[in-house]
């Protein structure tokens, strides 16, 4: 199962981790977490992006948390993996970079989330299960994911695999309580659950927005849960959830209006 750490600073030599994050300012903050490891692990590193503001973003923390390693964050086009007859695969710098240094070194590409939409989804969690059939391998690898990026009728299966796909992961601190909501999906499948989450599962599963499977291994959204989710992150609602939603405007014309409690998905000020 997959090992959370509470930064990706602590990411330890061999993990293929994901950095789940919900907006662009957390998504650097990682990345330079990220690199702060390899300074204190004395390792070479690599960080591509195809995005410019990600770019400015990434070395502005760079400068700030892993001095002298501004060099290893480089532009590329394009993503940092592209088609082949066999799937995705990383493009020759990468494995280039990873042949010239046998003993490990810090690696992270964020072009796979600036491409990530429905279409795209099977083939990158297939991409993500070759990627870790790797392993072990002396490197450092971060895969960060955009979380309001990932399509949210398919976030329980997108998410159960990629924790599946990796061997550690960065919970996202954003305040947004969409992008908290969804990753309780990652629960079930996590070595080491915060407390704290597993009682906001508990808390989605009791207000009917998420329910677990018969083995209890694995927990999805329900029609009202995705309208929820959606709903928190600005995205408009399902229609097949009409029941759901005529039920809560009869409670609202009650004045019982049925609104879950926002402040189980959000961080305590």
């Amino acid at each position: 199962m997959m090992r959370l750490v509470p930064s990706a600073e602590e990411l330890p030599t061999g993990s293929h981790a994901i950095g789940l994050y919900g907006s662009r300012t957390e998504a650097a903050r990682t990345m330079g977490s990220f690199l702060r490891g390899a300074r204190s692990r004395g390792q070479r590193a690599m960080v591509l992006t195809s995005n410019d503001a990600m770019l400015t973003l990434y070395r502005g923390e760079v400068r700030k948390q892993a001095p002298g390693l501004l060099d290893s964050v480089r532009r590329i086009d394009g993503p940092h993996a592209r088609p082949t007859p066999v799937g995705l695969r990383p493009i020759p710098e990468v494995l280039e970079f990873a042949r010239a240094h046998p003993e490990g070194a810090t690696m992270s590409g964020d072009t796979i989330p600036t491409f990530l939409d429905r279409r795209s989804l099977a083939n990158i969690l297939a991409y993500e299960d070759w990627f870790d059939s790797l392993r072990p391998f002396p490197h450092r690898g971060l895969c960060p994911y955009d979380l309001t990026k990932i399509p949210v009728d398919r976030a329980h299966e997108a998410l159960e695999r990629l924790a599946r796909a990796h061997s550690h992961g960065v919970l996202s601190t954003d305040p947004n309580p969409g992008v908290r909501f969804l990753q309780l999906l990652l629960l079930p499948h996590v070595e080491n659950p915060p407390a704290e989450h597993l009682g906001w599962l508990a808390r989605a599963v009791d207000l009917g927005l998420m329910e677990r499977d018969r083995s209890e291994e694995s927990v999805e959204l329900t029609p009202r849960g995705a309208n929820f989710a959606r709903g928190l992150l600005g995205l408009p609602a399902f229609a097949s959830a009409a029941a759901d939603s005529s039920r809560s405007r009869r409670r609202a014309l009650h004045g019982r209006a049925d609104r879950p409690a926002l402040s189980r998905f959000t961080p305590e000020e």
